[in-house]
């Protein structure tokens, strides 16, 4: 792990803990350049990555101070689909799904555009839906090219994907780019949740990236809209 996300999980902890206040000033990026032993570029991206979290904010010429919000972000995580809290939950100790497809394909074109292949390339297609209480709560589509990951087991895609290429391959994700859409749910898809035809959908396309800069996984999960919510923090505001 960089040493700048280890002192991000440090400090993100003193808030989470109360040990920093809603309007604490943080030291100084020459004191903390001291108490981590790491240089002012380091700090500084350390900064950049609370703020982006939505735990802190600047001042010009003042200093940075922790944001009254930022204990209230700890409750749902930012950036990502919250469901109930009880399902969340219960899916971060205990991931289970239900497989519907599982085979090597050669992609569509879109697909191969987003993880930058050729044309003979090929990927593993998953199709799945994590359950709560033996209910499905989303539908995956998942790739992930064979250039990359030569092996990818049924088991995996039971449970973590992501927990099986951590453990079996000398990789590092990085940063995931997300698109969001409101579609409509297809015949199979409202089978497969149990919800009335023509029921709206969260949608959000994922691409995920190693510490690289190759891309290493295309996903498109949707979400039942009455079950679902997206949190961010932007410093951008809609036109109003």
């Amino acid at each position: 792990m960089a040493k700048y996300k280890d002192i991000v999980k440090d400090i993100e902890g003193c808030i989470r803990r109360g040990d920093l206040q809603p309007y604490d000033q943080l030291p100084t990026v020459v004191e903390m350049t001291k108490a981590y032993h790491v240089s002012r570029t380091t700090i500084e991206q350390v900064m950049d990555e609370l703020e982006k979290r939505g735990l802190v904010s600047r001042k010009r010429g003042s200093g940075v101070y922790v944001k009254k919000v930022a204990t209230q972000s700890f409750d749902k995580p930012l950036n990502t689909i919250s469901l109930t809290d009880d399902i969340d939950a219960n899916l971060a100790k205990h991931p289970s799904c239900t497989v519907h497809e599982f085979t090597v394909v050669k992609p569509d074109e879109h697909v191969r555009h987003e993880l930058g292949l050729h044309e003979f390339s090929f990927t593993f297609y998953i199709e799945r839906s994590h359950l709560h209480e033996g209910q499905a709560i989303d539908v995956q589509y998942l790739y992930y090219p064979v250039e990359i990951f030569r092996d990818i087991r049924l088991t995996s895609a039971e449970t973590s994907i992501r927990q099986w290429i951590d453990e079996n391959y000398d990789v590092t994700p990085d940063s995931f780019h997300k698109t969001l859409r409101a579609v409509t749910a297809s015949e199979r898809e409202c089978e497969i949740l149990g919800i009335p035809e023509g029921s709206p959908l969260l949608e959000v396309e994922q691409i995920g990236y190693l510490d690289d800069g190759r891309p290493f996984e295309s996903l498109v999960a949707r979400f039942p809209g009455d079950r679902s919510e997206y949190q961010t923090i932007d410093s951008d505001s809609l036109p109003v």
